[in-house]
Order: C-alpha cells, then structure tokens, then sequence
C-alpha cells in the first residue's frame, strides 16, 4: 500500500515539475507554444530518452486517465448553464466546429506529406552522395 502511494505521489510530483517548468518557459521566454503541449513535448521526450523511467509514472498516468472523465464535468455544466446562448447561437457554432475541424485536419495532411516528402528526398540524396 505504502508502495503504490510512494508510486502515485512521487510520479504526480514529476509530471507537475514538467509542466511548471514549461510553464515558466513559456513566460519567461514568450513562446508562441502553448505551456501544456511544451509540457507534453518535453515530458514524451524525457520518456524516449529513457531519462524518466516509465515505472516512474505509470501509476500516476493509468490514475489521471481512468479519471479522465471527470476532468470534463465543468465542460457539461458550462453547457447546461448557458444553454439558451448556445441554442440560439448553434448553426455559428456547428459550421464553426466543422470548418475548423476540417480545417485542422487539411493542415495536418498537407504537412505530414510534405515532411514525409522530405524525409524520401534527404535519403535519396544520402544514397546518392555515398
């Protein structure tokens, strides 16, 4: 018992450290990236890199997702109190949600082919440098 606490604890206390980190990076540096996905960057790093082992934080991580759902409990109560705003505003909202999804979606076709597209050109031109 003592273990999955000491587990639970000192993963929280890691993931925290991250994102306050990022936090401050963003401010103090005035980066255009948003401090969570910087936190989420920096934090998928420090596991490839193996310098965060993933026993460190699989507890905390299989706790804050099996949670997850109640993370979106003021979305819905956001929702209910102001439902005659979004109800009279709903056909903006839906064409908004759409266009900007679609949108999002192009975009991030467009650039992984093109990156996809590079990655084959740099190899080519290894190959025909060797």
């Amino acid at each position: 018992m003592f273990s999955r606490i000491y587990k639970l604890t000192s993963g929280f206390i890691i993931i925290f450290a991250i994102q306050y980190l990022c936090n401050i990076l963003v401010k103090h540096l005035n980066l255009i990236l948003p401090a969570p996905i910087l936190g989420l960057i920096v934090f998928a790093c420090l596991l490839q890199l193996n310098i965060i082992k993933k026993e460190w934080v699989k507890d905390i991580c299989e706790l804050l997702l099996k949670n997850m759902p109640l993370l979106f409990v003021p979305l819905f109560v956001g929702i209910i109190i102001y439902y005659g705003i979004i109800e009279k505003n709903l056909i903006p909202i839906l064409i908004n949600i759409i266009l900007t999804a679609t949108l999002t979606l192009l975009l991030t076709a467009i650039i992984v082919d093109n990156i996809i597209k590079y990655v084959r050109f740099q190899k080519i031109r290894e190959i025909r440098h060797d």
